[in-house]
């Protein structure tokens, strides 16, 4: 009787990939350990990621999506912010992940951004104009949030990024109740 393919394998491989890495990070993240891990063989793992770094690159995708899942749910930007710090505080080597070394690949130039679409559309479904107008805006707060989130996954929980996280909240708030900043002469936008 023929062995029949197994449909959800590659998925329990990169469930499997994601907690070593989020366990153990990069020294526990080995093809043998995760085959081991996924109960199957180091070639089935091989057959479907060429190498290690093939292998980071996917657990770092999956987590790019659960993270833009967690983000994009979140009934309001202030909320989102919350969120993505709170990921990052409680995720730190899979945050550490995602900018690390991969992060080209997943927002290099021509790579889908899921995240800026959603915020752009929020800012400007608050504040009229066309989501496109809010594009330096979706920066500034990205890099606000995303330097406390470093900052959060490097040492989770120490009183100093704490207070960096609660810095981070009330520049974003501060950020979104000045909007017009961004926008030249306080009132032109890009239609």
């Amino acid at each position: 009787m023929p062995r029949t393919a197994d449909r959800h394998l590659q998925e329990r491989i990169l469930k499997v990939a994601q907690s070593l890495w989020k366990t153990h990070g990069k020294g526990g993240l080995t093809l043998r350990n995760v085959a081991k891990a996924a109960q199957t063989t180091t070639t089935t793992v091989y057959k479907r990621f060429r190498n290690k770094e093939a292998l980071r690159l996917a657990i770092a995708e999956r987590v790019n999506k659960q993270l833009i899942g967690l983000v994009t749910s979140a009934a309001s930007l202030e909320e989102a912010i919350v969120r993505y710090l709170h990921f990052a505080e409680t995720h730190p080597r899979e945050y550490q992940l995602l900018y690390r070394t991969v992060w080209p690949e997943i927002f290099g130039k021509g790579q889908p951004r899921p995240g800026q679409v959603w915020v752009t559309e929020q800012l400007a479904n608050r504040f009229g104009w066309s989501p496109r107008s809010y594009t330096e805006v979706h920066f500034a707060l990205f890099l606000i949030t995303h330097g406390a989130a470093s900052l959060l996954a490097a040492a989770p929980r120490h009183p100093t990024t704490v207070e960096a996280r609660d810095w981070c909240v009330a520049i974003s708030g501060a950020l979104l109740k000045n909007v017009q900043i961004f926008t030249r002469n306080g009132a032109k936008r890009a239609r």
